[in-house]
């Protein structure tokens, strides 16, 4: 069969109409074309390739270099921001010029080596990271480690080593150090090394990659670091979360894709970027579920305590007293009548001596604040020179908040006291400043506190070497009872501790020294005369032994005014003290010292007597205002205070026994146990009941037939999935009325043939079977062979059934 084509459709020049269809010789020449196009072959394509024109490409080549090369600049700033943000653990100062060289150093050396140009691709990245490496082992011996370095510059294998090690310990030797940190070569290598990376490797990211966003990716991650090393530290990382976000924005429109020059991307995206910051910094911190990132400093073993090599000062107070006039340091500050400068603080009691606190962490300069104490405090600042105090130990107000000393001296503080020392001897002519918040107690408040319990603090040695009971115990806790007899509440009980040692002791400073259990006892029972060592260390003693937490503290009365306005501080002004810990405020001093203190802590200089310089005061003119009680006059109406009601001391909430939320926990927990079971047994039955009515229809049938055997089993067929199917239907019709007996045939044969004959039963036969087993359970319910309810409650109860019950339909 042949057709006919249709002759081509012409249209008149200059007007509209179908093109004609081109000849083959022309649609061959346009494939070639094409496929030249596609495959760079010889040929038309050859032809229209020279006929673009090449600026198109190379302008768009040179836009995204010059892309490549402004984004350095946010990179580096980044890396920066990473490092500042170390602000918080070392002090803006201390980071500063490390942060300078880490960020710029490496984005440098990356540019001169892998920038690539039109006629050179970048050079090899091993061959950059060996150069940033060695540069980076340069700069920091010749910065951090210069005093070991060799030539003061360059680096020595061992040095290499050193600081390799510093990097992986200094996150460890931050967390276990109170911020800020001092700025040790050993800690701030963390800083140069986190930011070299984040630097160099941004650099990389940013000349080799294409992407917009990855090489923020290194500084964002490296700004993590410090910020959770710097969980409760002082200060804020607003400002470095909008710097972050500020060079990370910046770094974004450097790098975003167009023929525009960057120039003219920065004009425009600096605003924007700049109201992304200040947003960041200001609108973000206040959102809700921002917090705090979670403190590891629990999670890490604290390294071993800083060692002292000091005679312990308790054991010095008497040879100090003995020769009363060596000058020992000056304060420059306010000091008020009733003013001590701690020394430091015992808290660990073997029999034979009280020892220093031994918690001492190495320090930048701050004092963290008590994490228990909520008195009201006063803010002063002394300026102390010393003289011939030696040791280790540092005197200061209490509680100290700041201590600024000579840059070649290491500080170390003990969290938990407040005890200031250094890493060497004390010399002559040290000068260093102190900020304290110094607690001012309110009798009225603390007497109705209990005390807190800690066993490490009401703790005494109870058995020899030989593990015989020590005698002295029973001795010293009669003695105590004697001498607290009446008192109702703990601070009662402390203040007349103190008034019955200062009542039936002397102080004398020729007495025997020393305050071992033999030491105390002599002092106690036969003496009666001593130092405020024994004074301190005995109301410690029997107050531990009645279980109020104690510990003792050395330190000095406010000393003598001298023109200037200094305070001269002497060897006859050592004191020792005791102090007991209550809820809320803390520690609370007392002075059981006769001559010493007065009746309940007044020192022995009377501020009515005479001024600082010893000139009595001219009477006033007009009367001044009745001023509120002291805290001696209220301690005095306390300690006499009787409460009605009460016929002897209450034990005090940090006594030795089992403290009252020991019973309460087990109780609670056996009240939850018990709750829990009866509410399991009363809503087991139900939830398996419902759990066999759903699913398939042969899980249903099953489930149904289980019910049954469950039912029968309450009235005598024995459990435990022993007998057939025909032997429960058995069971059943000999056991239930007929017309429901009966009914369990069929059933049988359905669950056997579905079981193993392969049947595959219906959604009808599914809700019958369930019909048959709601009629055995009304039967059964009805039936006079059923236990009673005590039986049936006992059986559900009992733990070992409740489970099985469950267990048996878990495994289906």
């Amino acid at each position: 069969m042949s057709t006919t084509a249709p002759p081509p459709t012409t249209a008149p020049v200059g007007g509209r109409g179908t093109a004609p269809a081109p000849s083959s010789a022309d649609a061959q020449t346009a494939a070639g074309n094409r496929a030249g196009k596609r495959t760079g072959s010889p040929g038309g394509a050859k032809k229209r390739s020279k006929s673009r024109k090449p600026t198109v490409s190379s302008s768009s080549a040179r836009a995204a270099r010059a892309r490549r090369l402004w984004s350095l600049v946010p990179v580096a700033a980044l890396a920066a921001v990473s490092g500042l943000a170390y602000h918080r653990v070392f002090g803006m100062r201390e980071v500063l010029p490390v942060v300078g060289l880490a960020a710029t150093v490496p984005v440098l050396l990356v540019l001169l080596w892998s920038r690539p140009t039109d006629k050179h691709k970048p050079r090899p990245l091993v061959g950059s990271l060996a150069v940033s490496a060695l540069a980076w082992s340069v700069a920091v011996s010749a910065t951090l480690y210069r005093d070991d370095a060799l030539a003061h510059a360059l680096p020595t294998p061992d040095l290499l080593r050193r600081a390799g090690s510093d990097v992986l310990d200094a996150p460890r030797g931050i967390l276990t150090t109170v911020l800020p940190a001092p700025g040790d070569a050993a800690l701030l290598v963390l800083v140069s090394a986190g930011v070299w990376i984040a630097a160099f490797v941004g650099a990389e990211l940013a000349l080799r990659g294409t992407s917009s966003a990855l090489p923020a990716v290194p500084g964002l991650l490296m700004l993590a670091v410090p910020v959770v090393l710097s969980t409760g530290a002082p200060g804020s990382n607003t400002a470095v979360l909008a710097g972050a976000v500020g060079a990370a924005g910046l770094l974004l429109v450097c790098r975003a894709p167009g023929r525009r020059s960057p120039g003219r991307m920065l004009a425009v995206g600096v605003p924007w970027v700049a109201v992304l910051a200040v947003l960041a910094g200001v609108v973000a911190p206040q959102m809700p579920g921002v917090g705090a990132p979670p403190d590891l400093r629990d999670k890490v073993s604290p390294p071993p305590p800083v060692r002292l090599a000091s005679v312990n000062p308790l054991d010095r107070i008497s040879a100090w007293l003995l020769t009363p006039d060596q000058p020992l340091f000056r304060v420059l500050g306010p000091a008020e009548p009733d003013r001590y400068w701690r020394l430091t603080v015992l808290d660990r009691y073997d029999g034979v001596t009280w020892y220093p606190v031994n918690g001492l962490r190495p320090t930048g300069g701050r004092v963290p604040e008590a994490s228990d104490e909520d008195a009201k405090a006063a803010h002063s600042v002394q300026q102390i020179t010393l003289d011939k105090l030696d040791g280790v130990w540092l005197p200061a107000a209490d509680r100290p908040t700041r201590v600024d000393v000579p840059g070649d001296v290491d500080l170390a503080v003990d969290p938990d006291s407040g005890a200031l020392a250094t890493d060497a001897q004390l010399t002559p002519g040290m000068h260093y400043k102190v900020e304290s918040s110094v607690p001012e107690y309110d009798p009225d408040r603390i007497q109705e506190l209990p005390t807190v319990y800690d066993t490490a603090n009401t703790a005494l040695p109870e058995v020899d070497a030989a593990a015989e009971p020590i005698e002295s115990i029973q001795e010293f806790r009669r003695l105590a009872i004697e001498a607290t007899a009446g008192a109702t509440f703990p601070y009662q009980q402390a203040l007349r501790l103190a008034n019955w040692l200062r009542e039936k002791h002397r102080y004398d400073v020729t007495a025997v020294p020393g305050h071992s259990y033999r030491n105390l006892r002599f002092f106690l029972e036969s003496s009666k005369e001593g130092t405020s060592e024994q004074f301190a260390a005995a109301f410690a003693v029997l107050a531990r032994s009645i279980g109020l937490p104690t510990r003792v503290v050395v330190g000095f009365s406010r000393g003598t005014a001298e023109p200037d306005g200094s305070w001269r501080v002497d060897s006859g002004d050592v004191v020792a003290w005791p102090e007991v810990e209550f809820a809320e405020v803390g520690w609370v001093p007392f002075f059981p010292t006769p001559g010493e203190a007065g009746r309940t802590g007044a020192p022995k200089n009377d501020p009515a007597d005479a001024t600082p310089g010893g000139q009595v005061p001219p009477p006033a003119v007009n009367p001044p205002a009745p001023a509120e009680p002291s805290r001696t006059e209220k301690d005095a109406d306390i300690a006499d205070q009787v409460r009605p009601g009460a016929s002897g001391p209450v034990p005090s909430t940090g006594g030795s026994g089992t403290p009252l939320w020991w019973w309460a926990v087990p109780l609670a927990v056996l009240f939850a146990a018990a709750g829990g079971q009866l509410g399991l047994a009363a809503v087991a039955p139900g939830i398996v009941r419902r759990r066999r009515r759903h699913g398939p229809p042969d899980m249903r049938l099953f489930g149904a037939w289980r019910q049954i055997g469950d039912r029968l089993a309450e009235i005598g067929m024995p459990a435990g999935g022993a007998l057939t199917v025909r032997e429960v239907a058995e069971y059943g019709e000999a056991k239930l009325p007929a017309e429901v007996g009966e009914r369990l045939w069929p059933l049988a044969k359905l669950v056997n043939d579905t079981a193993y004959a392969g049947h595959a039963p219906l959604a009808e036969e599914a809700d019958e079977a369930w019909r048959t087993c709601t009629e055995v359970e009304q039967a059964v319910s009805r039936s006079a062979e059923r236990p009673g309810l005590r039986t049936r409650m006992r059986n559900r109860l009992a733990p070992r059934q409740l489970v099985a019950s469950l267990r048996r339909e878990t495994r289906g």
